[in-house]
């Protein structure tokens, strides 16, 4: 059964990371440089993890698969942000959010999202905010791991 997940991630040192994986493999990213000094130790991550035998198992139908349910997609990070808009306490596992209204059928989907610093914790509704109205340009940006990019005309 395919996974297929988004993932992006802020670092201390100010750098974000951004791909999607299928299954063990990424297979798009991309990666912006901090401006402090190299430190990779995560400050939050958030995710979008697709799981179902409906799910693509082709790396380039797979990113068609994020931008074509696009409007689901963005639903869900808006519902998930007004979720959890006072925030939550700091606890040792990620936030995990299942509520799509819809979703096709065969894919289970899940939010999950965590922060290492308490103030971090109250600014997650505007981290998933944020991912929500940029959803298309966050998949647009990225690029071709290596190995995908090579049977990429």
């Amino acid at each position: 059964m395919p996974d297929l997940t988004w993932y992006r991630q802020k670092r201390v040192d100010g750098g974000i990371r951004t791909g999607i994986e299928l299954g063990e493999d990424t297979i798009f990213g991309r990666f912006e440089e901090g401006s402090e000094e190299e430190d990779p130790t995560l400050i939050w991550f958030v995710d979008l993890r697709c799981k179902g035998p409906n799910l693509p198992d082709d790396p380039l139908a797979a990113r068609q698969w994020l931008l074509d349910h696009e409007g689901m997609i963005r639903d869900g990070f808006l519902e998930c942000a007004s979720d959890f808009e006072a925030g939550r306490d700091n606890v040792p596992f990620p936030l995990l959010w299942s509520g799509f209204s819809s979703v096709p059928d065969g894919i289970e989907m899940v939010i999950a999202c965590s922060t290492n610093r308490r103030r971090w914790g109250t600014s997650v509704p505007s981290l998933l905010r944020e991912t929500a109205s940029h959803w298309r340009e966050l998949i647009e940006q990225l690029t071709p791991a290596e190995w995908v990019g090579r049977g990429v005309t």
